[in-house]
Order: structure tokens, then C-alpha cells, then sequence
């Protein structure tokens, strides 16, 4: 056991691997600190600044409507619920980048068709009421569309702009359509509110997405009742009931792109194991080239590696995250590979271009491409294990590794 501690311990100070693992350590957790906060100013100042730009999550409640029998006097209003509701959302997600982070950001259109009837055995007066905010949703008043039974109406809006509002009177068993449309851009979320006091009757919700598939629902939110997908970016969601005892909370979360913030922490998180993997091929290389691996030089080669997750994180957030992450792999490539080959070789600046690709990149590609992540580290295994087995039969190899050991025993 003394002789095992021994040796583990002239090759982590001998060979400089614990300075190595040092600058590694700082570089890991310096940039997940970074990250960290951006992510909680993402989530606070930068978020109320996206929607102060963009738009904030829609949460569009169902319309009202009200009424007393016409000539009584008015000491209070009763509901009358819809006989039917028709509404269809169309969106197109327009993602809003900031750092490292994607906003789901989607402009879309709205249309509502409802429609009451007079069960009352006399004429009746109503209020129609549609709750509206123009500001908050980046609706434009000229896009905003209001008929009843098929008439352009006036658009009546209350003082804050946040409600929609029809007088008239209607006759005994007389049927009435509202059609309201209008164009917003949201954040996030969209969410329809049916009255909870009130039963429902003949709804469907139509939702159309296109930029996106990985929706979500929000706590609360009833299901889609069926879902049609024509295309992997395109989907389109139902809600349809013939009748509600009461209303429920109906819609979705938006499509979202890839969290880069949570892709580079996980990358820089694993990266320790795959370091220990490259710097012991970097001891190997000098081993075999028989030169002493000097103290500097193995504090160059651990920064140029940890540096490859600092500079990607940057470049994200100026750039789409598939070039940043192509210049990181071309810039310190090329940059452990030419230091390589003036302080040994040309022959061992590629085989550290080797270890770089083994790795680095393929350990990189497997966070990434999040869904064949346990095929690429087997396969990555397997490739491993089969350049021990080749190296491991060669006599110069043998020979190397013995005269090693006998070194670091000694």
C-alpha cells in the first residue's frame, strides 16, 4: 500500500499532474461561479428588460358577458354563459437571445369567436366584456378587429386600455356572435383563463406553433386533448369540451431553444475526468519521446485546455452557440498542436491533436447531442481500448513503461 501511495504520488507531483488539476479547478469553478450569476441576472434584470422590449407572458381571459332584463331597474347583473367559443392562436416563435441565454419570445395572432343566445322569456340588455392589455402583450391598436354578427362594432376601450367593452339589446331566443382578432408578441407562455364560476359549452382552442416542438405545460394548465405534429418545428395543439360544469386554465409553455448556460457548466463540470484522460496522454508522449515534461509546460498545456470552455462561453454570447463552438475547437486546436510540435515534434503536435479530438471534442460532442450521449462515451471507450491494446503488445512500449515504473518506485 505504502509503494501504491508512492507512486501515485510522484506522478502527481513529479510529473506536475496536481498543478495541472489545480489550474483545471479554478478554471471550473471560476466559470461556474460566472455562469451562476448570469443566470440569476438572467432571470431577474434581464428577463424584466426582455419584456419591457418583446412582451410579457400572455394570460388572456375569457370575455364576460353581463345583463338585466330590459325597463327593470338595475340592482344587479346576472351571466349569461356562451353557447359556443371558437378560438384560434397562431404563433411563430421568435427566440430573443441575451448572453448566453434564448428568450422564448413568439409573436403571434389571436381570434375568438363567442357566441351567446337570449334564453330569457324577454328582451334583455348586455355588457360584453373583453379583457385586453394593449401594452403589456405589444398589441397595436390598428391590428386590434372587433364585429358583432358580422358588423364592424366600435372599439371601446376602458381608460387603462385593458378592457374591451359592447352595450345592446337583445330579443327573446336571439342569437349573437362577437369576433375579436388581433396581433401581439408574447414571452413564454400563453395561457387562456375560462371563468371558473361559469359552465362551458361548446369550446375549442386551437393552437398552431411553428419554430418550435418542445412545449411544455405550466402548473395548472389543463392538457391539450390532441396534438398534430405535420412537421418537426410545426405542431398543433387542441383543447375541445361540448360541456364544462366550470371553466379551467388552458394553453402551454413555448418552445424553448437549448439552455447554453446549462450545456457549457455541464461540460465544464465533466471536464476533469476527461483532463486526467489528455494529460496522461501528454506524460505518455514525453515519456516516449524520452524528455523531461518541464513545470511550465504543463501548466501551458492545462490552460489551453480549460481555456477551450472560457472562450466558448464568451463567444456564445456574441455569436450562435454552433460557430462560437467551431472557432473555440479550430482556435485551441491549433494552438496545443503548434506548441506541441515547436517544443517536441510534428509527429507529436498531431498526436496531441489526437488526444485533443478524444478528449475534448468527442466528450463535448456528447453533451451537446444530449440524446446519444451514452453511445458516444462507449464507443469513445472502445476506441480507447482498443489503442491500449496495440500500444500495450509493442516491446518499445513495454519497455518505456517498465523503465517508468522502476523510476517512480524507486
Amino acid at each position: 500500500m505504502k509503494r501504491f501511495f508512492t507512486f501515485l504520488s510522484r506522478i502527481f507531483f513529479g510529473y506536475h499532474m496536481a498543478v495541472a488539476l489545480l489550474i483545471m479547478a479554478v478554471v471550473i469553478i471560476v466559470l461556474t461561479i460566472q455562469i451562476g450569476n448570469r443566470a440569476t441576472f438572467a432571470n431577474t434584470e434581464l428577463y424584466n428588460d426582455v419584456i419591457d422590449r418583446w412582451g410579457a407572458p400572455i394570460h388572456q381571459s375569457a370575455p364576460t358577458v353581463r345583463y338585466i332584463p330590459t325597463g327593470t331597474v338595475f340592482t344587479e347583473l346576472y351571466s349569461l354563459p356562451f353557447s359556443g367559443q371558437r378560438i384560434s392562436i397562431k404563433a411563430t416563435m421568435n427566440y430573443r437571445k441575451r448572453g448566453l441565454y434564448y428568450f422564448s419570445g413568439f409573436d403571434f395572432s389571436f381570434e375568438g369567436r363567442y357566441t351567446i343566445v337570449n334564453t330569457e322569456t324577454d328582451t334583455i340588455d348586455v355588457v360584453f366584456v373583453f379583457p385586453i392589455n394593449l401594452e403589456r402583450n405589444k398589441i397595436l391598436l390598428s391590428d386590434l378587429v372587433f364585429s358583432v354578427d358580422n358588423l364592424p362594432a366600435d372599439i371601446n376601450l376602458s381608460d387603462s386600455g385593458d378592457r374591451l367593452f359592447w352595450t345592446g339589446r337583445l330579443v327573446r331566443e336571439k342569437e349573437t356572435e362577437f369576433l375579436i382578432t388581433y396581433r401581439g408578441r408574447g414571452l413564454d407562455e400563453f395561457t387562456y383563463f375560462l371563468d371558473p364560476d361559469i359552465p362551458v359549452k361548446d369550446f375549442r382552442l386551437s393552437a398552431e406553433i411553428k419554430g418550435g416542438d418542445n412545449y411544455d405545460y405550466a402548473s395548472g394548465v389543463v392538457p391539450a386533448t390532441s396534438l398534430e405534429t405535420s412537421s418537426r418545428d410545426n405542431v398543433e395543439l387542441t383543447w375541445e369540451y361540448r360541456s364544462l360544469e366550470s371553466g379551467v386554465p388552458v394553453g402551454l409553455l413555448l418552445p424553448s431553444e437549448k439552455s447554453f448556460d446549462t450545456i457549457i457548466t455541464t461540460m465544464t463540470a465533466r471536464s476533469w475526468v476527461t483532463f486526467l484522460l489528455f494529460f496522461t496522454g501528454i506524460i505518455g508522449i514525453f515519456l516516449f519521446s524520452n524528455k523531461r515534461l518541464p513545470v511550465y509546460t504543463a501548466c501551458l498545456i492545462a490552460s489551453g485546455y480549460g481555456f477551450f470552455f472560457i472562450l466558448l462561453a464568451y463567444l456564445t454570447a456574441y455569436m450562435p452557440f454552433s460557430l462560437a463552438y467551431l472557432i473555440t475547437i479550430i482556435t485551441i486546436s491549433l494552438l496545443l498542436f503548434l506548441y506541441m510540435t515547436f517544443t517536441l515534434d510534428l509527429k507529436n503536435g498531431f498526436l496531441t491533436l489526437g488526444l485533443f479530438f478524444i478528449y475534448q471534442i468527442i466528450p463535448t460532442m456528447a453533451v451537446i447531442l444530449e440524446g446519444y450521449t451514452g453511445l458516444i462515451y462507449t464507443l469513445e471507450i472502445l476506441l480507447g481500448l482498443c489503442i491500449l491494446m496495440f500500444a500495450s503488445s509493442r516491446k518499445k512500449t513495454q519497455d518505456i513503461l517498465a523503465g517508468f515504473y522502476r523510476r517512480v518506485t524507486a
